[in-house]
Parts: structure tokens; sequence; C-alpha cells
């Protein structure tokens, strides 16, 4: 008995301040401000006044599973914090509102991956990344007071990603070879789609209802095809013959593509003209 009592004892010891692990081998997340360095699951939802979960190692997965992180709405916490730059994080099935930004990743994170997310209500937007081969895959981003997706960086792919709602911009990328596809962008309260760089490609994408133009491009060789944009342009209601369902310029490679754009305030509806 006392030897089962010691060992017991020991037992217990060595479980005090150790990091829970969830019945799948991961890591359990259970607390606001947790920094996972491997690969974690929430195991409840959060309510948080600091900073939701933080990113701290190279390579992990953080599995939301269903659940939700929301913060106070304070500009400079983050609900997925990844601004100590570790690349190939990945976020994935739930979702983060109520902070400054709901998932960021900053100083060059490269390969941030971010499926199945809704950010939303966020005080300044929804999802951010600095740092090459971003991809946002299925991530819902709306209502949030700037932006809704906001990446810098080369090699960027979105992918059925909805963006509405936003005060600003719907979705933004600076940087070569971004890829845009089978999304939708409406409501917003600027422009759907900012694209500055070459070699961009946005296809069977809808861009409807933003304040400003629908698809924005800065760059050369871009392939904009099978796009619709309707309803653009009429920021507050205002019709004033200035807002374009496409708008490319900065090329020296002339763009590709056929769009259907209607309605749009600008009667012109594309440019070039050759676009829809």
């Amino acid at each position: 008995m006392r030897l089962q009592l010691i060992v017991t004892l020991t037992a217990v010891g060595l479980l005090v301040g150790a990091t829970p692990i969830h019945a799948g081998g991961s890591v359990a997340i259970a607390s606001c401000g947790q920094t996972v360095t491997a690969s974690a699951v929430l195991i409840q939802d959060l309510s948080c006044s600091g900073p939701g979960i933080v990113v701290g190692a190279t390579g992990i997965t953080i599995d939301l599973k269903g659940f939700t992180v929301t913060g106070d709405r304070d500009p400079t916490d983050y609900g997925i914090d990844d601004s100590g730059g570790y690349d190939k994080v990945s976020i994935k099935n739930g979702i983060v509102r109520d902070f400054g930004v709901g998932v960021i990743g900053l100083n060059g994170a490269g390969g941030l991956k971010v499926t199945s997310v809704v950010a939303t209500g966020n005080s300044i937007g929804g999802i951010a990344a600095l740092g090459d081969a971003a991809s946002i895959a299925s991530v819902t981003a709306a209502g949030n007071a700037s932006y809704g997706v906001d990446i810098f960086g080369d090699g960027a792919s979105i992918a059925s990603t909805t963006s509405v709602g936003n005060t600003a911009d719907g979705i933004i990328v600076a940087g070569d070879g971004t890829s845009i596809k089978s999304s939708t962008v409406a409501g917003n309260g600027d422009r759907g789609i900012v694209v500055a760089g070459d070699a961009a490609s946005i296809k069977s994408t809808r861009a409807s209802g933003n304040g400003g133009v629908g698809i924005v491009l800065n760059g050369d060789g871009p392939s904009i095809s099978g796009n619709t944009t309707d309803g653009n342009g009429f920021a507050g209601g205002v019709a004033n013959s200035i807002g374009l369902g496409v708008n490319i310029t900065g090329f020296t490679t002339a763009p590709k593509g056929t769009n259907v754009a209607r309605g749009n305030d600008d009667p012109a509806e594309c440019n070039p003209s050759s676009l829809c």
C-alpha cells in the first residue's frame, strides 16, 4: 500500500505543469494565450481578453475542431497569432472572431495554410499573411472592420473563399504568381479583389455589389477568365460612373481571358474592354 501510494504521488507530481495531451495524441488547447509548439487541437470554446492561440513552432497544425475563439476586439490582439514568423503552419476547422486580426502570420511566415476557418467581426481584418506561398481555402472572412483577406508575398493561393461585408476591400494580395479561383467577394465597402503583381490568375470568381471596382489588378501577363462582376461601384448607393467590373493596368503582355461584367457603375464595364 505504501509503495502504491508513493507511485501515485510521484505520477501526480510529474503531471503538475505538464502540457495536456488530447486523446488523439495531439496537444490540447484549453486556455487563452497558450503557446503551441506541437500539433494541437482546441478542446473547448475560448473567450479571451488577450491573444487567442500563439504559434510557437514551425510546421505545426492547429485544429480548432469546430470551436470558436472569441476576443474583445482589442486591435493589438490576434486570434491565431503567428507573429513570430514560423513557417508551414496550418490552421483549420473553426471560428475566430472579435480580435484585431483573426488569423495572422508575420515576419516572413512562409507557407501559412488556413482551411475551413470563419474569421468575422475583427476590428481590423479577417486573415493576414506576410510571407510567400500562403494558402487560403474554404474560408469565410465576413464583417471585419477593414479587409477580409490580406496577403503580402509571392505564390499566394486563394480558393473557394468568401469575403463579404467587410468595411474596406474583400481580398488584397501583393506578390507575383497569385492564384484566386472559385471564390466570392460581395458587399465589401471598397473593392472586391485587389492584386498587385505579375503572372496572376483569377478564375471562376464572382465580385458583386462591392463599393469600388470588382476586380483590380496591376501587373504583367495576367489570366482573368470565367469571372462574373456585377453591381460594383455604387458606394453608399451613389452612381458616379467610375466603378468598373474589371480594371487591369500595368501590363506589357496583355491580359488573357473572357468574363461577364454587367450592371457596374462604369458603363465601360471592363478595362481592357476585350476582357468582357
